[in-house]
C-alpha cells in the first residue's frame, strides 16, 4: 500500500513538472529538467523520470500553502526550523499534529522529518529537505516560486528539493538545467 502510494506521488509529480505532456520538441526548448528517481531497499533503481520543466505551464513543484494538510501547516514548520537553528545539529526537536508525531532535526545542510503515527506504526520513514529549500519557502510564505528556482539553478546547479528513505524505497527529487541534446 504505501509502495502504491510513493509511485502514484511519484507520477504525479512528473506529469505535474511536465506541463502535461510536452513533445520531444517542446521539450529542447525549456531551460530546465526536473527529476525523479525511485528506488527499492535494496538500492535498485526501480523508476527514473526525466522530464521538462515548463514554469509557464506547472506552476511550481512545491506550494506549501495550498498543498499542507491542517496537521503540518507552514507555521508549525517555520517554528521548527527556528528552534532547529537555536540548538546543535542533530539535536530533536518535536512537531505533534493531531495524527502524528514528527522528529524534526538539523543534519548536513537538511532539516530531516521522521513521521511516527503511533507505537504500533513499524515503517520508519525520512525525508530530508535541504537548507536552502526550507529557507526560501519560509521566505515566500510557503512557496518555492519560479524565479526561486532559476535562482537556486543558477547558484547550485542541481537543486535538490525532496529525498524521502523507507523501509519499503525511496525517491529523490531534484532540478537542474537542461542540456542541449541537439547535435
Amino acid at each position: 500500500m504505501v509502495r502504491a502510494s510513493l509511485f502514484l506521488v511519484v507520477g504525479i509529480l512528473a506529469v505535474f513538472g511536465s506541463g502535461v505532456g510536452p513533445s520531444a520538441a517542446l521539450a529542447k526548448s525549456h531551460p530546465f529538467r526536473l527529476h525523479v528517481q525511485g528506488h527499492s531497499p535494496s538500492g535498485g533503481s526501480v523508476v527514473n523520470i526525466n522530464v521538462p520543466w515548463d514554469s509557464d505551464k506547472a506552476g511550481s513543484p512545491f506550494n506549501f500553502t495550498a498543498d499542507a494538510c491542517d496537521d503540518v501547516t507552514l507555521e508549525r514548520l517555520r517554528w521548527a526550523w527556528a528552534a532547529l537553528q537555536s540548538v546543535p545539529e542533530g539535536r530533536k526537536v518535536t512537531i505533534q499534529t493531531d495524527s502524528e508525531s514528527i522528529r524534526a532535526s538539523r543534519w548536513a545542510g537538511y532539516l530531516v522529518l521522521e513521521p511516527r503515527r503511533d507505537d504500533r506504526d513499524h515503517h520508519h520513514s525520512r525525508i530530508k529537505i535541504p537548507d536552502y529549500i526550507v529557507n526560501t519557502i519560509l521566505d515566500q510564505d510557503g512557496r518555492l516560486t519560479n524565479r526561486d528556482i532559476e535562482r537556486l539553478v543558477h547558484e547550485h546547479g542541481k537543486v535538490t528539493l525532496v529525498k524521502v528513505s523507507s523501509d519499503v524505497g525511496g525517491v529523490t527529487v531534484w532540478m537542474d538545467r537542461a542540456e542541449d541534446d541537439s547535435d
